[in-house]
Protein backbone atom coordinates (compact mmCIF):
# COMPACT_ATOMS: atom_id res chain seq x y z
CA UNK A 1 0.00 0.00 0.00
CA UNK A 2 0.90 3.71 -0.31
CA UNK A 3 1.23 4.14 3.34
CA UNK A 4 3.59 1.18 3.76
CA UNK A 5 5.67 2.25 0.99
CA UNK A 6 5.66 5.78 2.58
CA UNK A 7 6.89 4.18 5.78
CA UNK A 8 9.38 1.65 4.23
CA UNK A 9 10.91 5.04 2.89
CA UNK A 10 11.03 6.74 6.15
CA UNK A 11 13.50 3.56 7.77
CA UNK A 12 10.93 0.78 8.66
CA UNK A 13 11.64 -3.25 7.37
CA UNK A 14 8.82 -4.06 5.55
CA UNK A 15 8.74 -7.77 7.02
CA UNK A 16 7.75 -5.21 10.13
CA UNK A 17 4.94 -3.67 8.69
CA UNK A 18 3.31 -6.93 7.70
CA UNK A 19 3.79 -8.62 10.77
CA UNK A 20 2.00 -5.47 12.11
CA UNK A 21 -0.90 -5.51 9.74
CA UNK A 22 -1.16 -9.48 10.49
CA UNK A 23 -0.08 -10.29 7.01
CA UNK A 24 3.15 -12.33 8.01
CA UNK A 25 3.54 -16.24 7.36
CA UNK A 26 5.91 -18.40 8.65
CA UNK A 27 9.24 -17.49 10.84
CA UNK A 28 11.28 -14.94 10.03
CA UNK A 29 15.11 -14.60 11.43
CA UNK A 30 13.86 -12.58 15.16
CA UNK A 31 11.74 -15.73 15.69
CA UNK A 32 14.67 -18.26 14.43
CA UNK A 33 16.67 -16.34 16.79
CA UNK A 34 14.30 -16.61 19.98
CA UNK A 35 13.67 -19.97 18.88
CA UNK A 36 17.35 -20.88 19.22
CA UNK A 37 17.14 -18.72 22.79
CA UNK A 38 14.88 -20.39 24.22
CA UNK A 39 15.36 -24.06 22.94
CA UNK A 40 18.87 -23.83 24.11
CA UNK A 41 18.04 -22.70 27.56
CA UNK A 42 14.96 -25.04 28.25
CA UNK A 43 16.23 -28.45 26.11
CA UNK A 44 19.57 -28.68 27.74
CA UNK A 45 18.18 -29.27 31.67
CA UNK A 46 14.40 -28.83 31.09
CA UNK A 47 13.96 -26.00 32.23
CA UNK A 48 13.19 -22.19 31.66
CA UNK A 49 14.50 -19.99 34.23
CA UNK A 50 13.10 -16.90 35.05
CA UNK A 51 16.12 -15.39 34.78
CA UNK A 52 16.95 -17.32 31.73
CA UNK A 53 13.45 -15.76 30.16
CA UNK A 54 14.62 -12.31 31.50
CA UNK A 55 17.85 -12.63 29.48
CA UNK A 56 15.95 -13.91 26.07
CA UNK A 57 13.60 -10.86 26.54
CA UNK A 58 16.66 -8.50 27.15
CA UNK A 59 17.98 -9.87 24.01
CA UNK A 60 15.27 -10.13 22.23
CA UNK A 61 14.32 -5.90 22.56
CA UNK A 62 17.95 -5.03 20.97
CA UNK A 63 16.94 -7.79 17.92
CA UNK A 64 13.19 -6.20 17.65
CA UNK A 65 14.61 -2.64 17.52
CA UNK A 66 17.00 -3.59 14.60
CA UNK A 67 14.14 -5.74 12.62
CA UNK A 68 11.97 -3.00 12.78
CA UNK A 69 14.41 -0.59 11.52
CA UNK A 70 16.68 1.13 13.40
CA UNK A 71 15.88 4.01 15.39
CA UNK A 72 11.91 3.34 14.70
CA UNK A 73 9.54 3.76 16.94
CA UNK A 74 7.37 0.62 18.03
CA UNK A 75 4.94 0.28 20.72
CA UNK A 76 6.08 -1.31 23.96
CA UNK A 77 3.98 -4.32 23.85
CA UNK A 78 5.41 -5.55 20.15
CA UNK A 79 8.78 -7.33 21.87
CA UNK A 80 7.17 -9.26 24.22
CA UNK A 81 4.21 -10.44 21.24
CA UNK A 82 7.09 -11.02 18.68
CA UNK A 83 8.82 -13.39 21.58
CA UNK A 84 5.51 -15.16 22.33
CA UNK A 85 5.50 -16.02 19.03
CA UNK A 86 8.73 -18.41 19.33
CA UNK A 87 7.72 -19.50 22.28
CA UNK A 88 4.47 -20.86 21.48
CA UNK A 89 6.20 -22.42 18.52
CA UNK A 90 9.28 -24.06 20.57
CA UNK A 91 6.34 -25.33 23.24
CA UNK A 92 4.09 -26.91 20.19
CA UNK A 93 6.53 -29.25 19.50
CA UNK A 94 6.72 -30.64 23.38
CA UNK A 95 3.14 -30.30 23.57
CA UNK A 96 2.42 -31.77 20.26
CA UNK A 97 5.19 -34.88 20.53
CA UNK A 98 5.58 -38.46 22.37
CA UNK A 99 7.75 -37.63 25.52
CA UNK A 100 10.53 -40.16 24.25
CA UNK A 101 10.48 -38.15 21.00
CA UNK A 102 10.59 -34.20 22.38
CA UNK A 103 14.51 -33.95 22.70
CA UNK A 104 14.42 -35.35 18.83
CA UNK A 105 12.14 -33.34 17.33
CA UNK A 106 13.46 -30.37 19.66
CA UNK A 107 16.92 -31.07 17.85
CA UNK A 108 15.61 -31.35 14.51
CA UNK A 109 13.77 -27.87 14.21
CA UNK A 110 16.93 -26.36 16.02
CA UNK A 111 19.38 -27.72 13.32
CA UNK A 112 16.43 -26.60 10.47
CA UNK A 113 16.27 -23.07 12.29
CA UNK A 114 20.03 -22.78 12.58
CA UNK A 115 20.36 -23.38 8.87
CA UNK A 116 17.91 -21.16 7.68
CA UNK A 117 19.71 -18.89 9.86
CA UNK A 118 23.20 -19.27 8.40
CA UNK A 119 21.68 -19.32 4.67
CA UNK A 120 20.78 -15.99 5.07
CA UNK A 121 23.35 -13.67 2.39
CA UNK A 122 23.78 -11.12 5.33
CA UNK A 123 24.90 -13.89 8.02
CA UNK A 124 28.36 -13.44 8.82
CA UNK A 125 30.88 -14.36 11.14
CA UNK A 126 30.09 -10.91 13.66
CA UNK A 127 25.88 -12.18 13.65
CA UNK A 128 27.29 -15.81 14.16
CA UNK A 129 29.76 -14.61 17.17
CA UNK A 130 26.83 -12.48 18.49
CA UNK A 131 24.52 -15.46 18.65
CA UNK A 132 26.64 -17.73 20.71
CA UNK A 133 27.69 -14.97 22.98
CA UNK A 134 23.76 -14.59 23.58
CA UNK A 135 23.64 -18.12 24.20
CA UNK A 136 26.31 -18.09 26.63
CA UNK A 137 24.85 -14.97 28.39
CA UNK A 138 21.14 -17.10 28.49
CA UNK A 139 23.03 -20.23 30.15
CA UNK A 140 24.70 -18.17 32.71
CA UNK A 141 21.67 -16.05 33.70
CA UNK A 142 20.88 -18.99 36.14
CA UNK A 143 24.22 -19.40 37.76
CA UNK A 144 23.83 -22.82 36.71
CA UNK A 145 25.98 -23.57 32.85
CA UNK A 146 25.57 -27.30 32.90
CA UNK A 147 27.59 -29.45 30.23
CA UNK A 148 24.41 -30.02 28.12
CA UNK A 149 24.12 -26.23 27.54
CA UNK A 150 28.23 -25.48 27.29
CA UNK A 151 27.41 -28.66 24.70
CA UNK A 152 24.82 -27.61 23.03
CA UNK A 153 26.51 -23.88 22.44
CA UNK A 154 29.64 -25.19 21.27
CA UNK A 155 28.15 -27.68 18.68
CA UNK A 156 26.16 -24.56 17.37
CA UNK A 157 29.73 -22.49 17.27
CA UNK A 158 31.00 -25.34 15.74
CA UNK A 159 28.16 -25.18 13.08
CA UNK A 160 28.40 -21.33 12.45
CA UNK A 161 32.24 -22.00 11.54
CA UNK A 162 33.37 -19.14 14.63
CA UNK A 163 34.93 -20.09 18.18
CA UNK A 164 33.53 -22.38 20.16
CA UNK A 165 33.27 -20.24 23.91
CA UNK A 166 33.78 -23.29 26.33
Amino acid sequence: TIKSKKYIMEGYNEKYLEWKEGKKNGYDWTDCLNFILIGNAEVTDGLLTPEEMAKIQEINEITFAHWVGDGMPYASDEPNKKLKIAHDWYFSIIDNNPEDQINVKVQEEMLTVAKFLKSQEWFNPTFANSIITWLKEVAEADGNVIGNEKGSINSLAEFFEVEKPF
